[in-house]
């Protein structure tokens, strides 16, 4: 399959993107997350061999770690974003296989990235970001959220052990006005490049048919059965609210469902 074209970003930043091949889990346990956690800080304060600091590789504005994704808002330093995210690959591909007893990539693609190319989008991923984990049903707020920089944007005070840079890469913005802004949450966005790129009712219906043979009669089945299909379809990367759609059940009810079996 051929590599999706890096774009170059006049501005340095961009939003990254990393899925786990065929949508795996990636992290399964608060040990994964907290290995991902050391990796970026390598990034951001790299030092030499002789433990000596070195200029950032690069910046961390915004970051989630979802279990079969990861979501980064980043702006180049000493290296360009592909060489930055190819250390982050070969080092948690590294541990993840040999902690989980696993061979081969971890990763779909090296990584995808869009140019944040003006503050107004810059401020569109930050609320998109720290949004995912509601999206996915896994908690009713960004702050219940353990995995993503929600914290370091909401603390009156600078974290201790931080990873981010508060201040926007465009002049202008403050780190209190970018505080306000994430805090808006009936303002956040649930598209940007990445998320258009959704999947057709076509495409999604195939998925299902795999699933069970009339999606269209998914109601009808025996609770456990339906619950189950409606987990598989949502696993399989049909966004619930297009599950809605197709099998005519609540998205509400939906998102029940997997919030319960997560």
């Amino acid at each position: 399959m051929a590599r999706t074209p890096r774009q170059y970003s006049p501005t340095g930043v961009y939003h990254v993107m990393l899925r786990g091949i065929n949508r795996m889990n990636i992290f399964n346990d608060e040990i994964d997350c907290m290995k991902f956690m050391k990796i970026l800080r390598t990034v951001v304060e790299p030092t030499n061999k002789k433990g000596e600091q070195l200029p950032p590789y690069c910046k961390i504005h915004a970051f989630c770690l979802m279990t079969n994704h990861i979501h980064l808002l980043v702006s180049e330093g000493e290296e360009r974003i592909s060489k930055v995210m190819k250390r982050i690959n070969v080092a948690y591909v590294s541990y993840y296989n040999l902690r989980h007893d696993r061979l081969g990539p971890l990763f779909h693609d090296r990584f995808r990235s869009e140019v944040v190319g003006d503050a107004k989008y810059y401020i569109t991923l930050l609320r998109y970001i720290h949004q995912n984990p509601v999206e996915a049903a896994i908690v009713d707020r960004p702050g219940q959220y353990r995995w993503s920089s929600w914290h370091e944007y909401m603390s009156a005070e600078p974290m201790l052990d931080g990873i981010c840079e508060l201040q926007a890469p465009f002049p202008g913005i403050s780190r209190e006005q970018l505080r306000e802004m994430v805090m808006k949450l009936d303002e956040i966005p649930t598209a940007t490049p990445f998320a258009r790129k959704r999947m057709t009712n076509e495409a999604a219906l195939e998925i299902l048919k795999k699933i069970t043979p009339l999606p269209e009669a998914v109601r009808d089945l025996p609770l456990k059965i339906r619950h189950n299909v409606i987990i598989q379809a949502v696993e399989a990367g049909i966004s619930m609210r297009k599950l809605s759609y197709l099998i005519g059940i609540d998205y509400k009810t939906i998102s029940n469902i997997i919030k319960r079996n997560r």
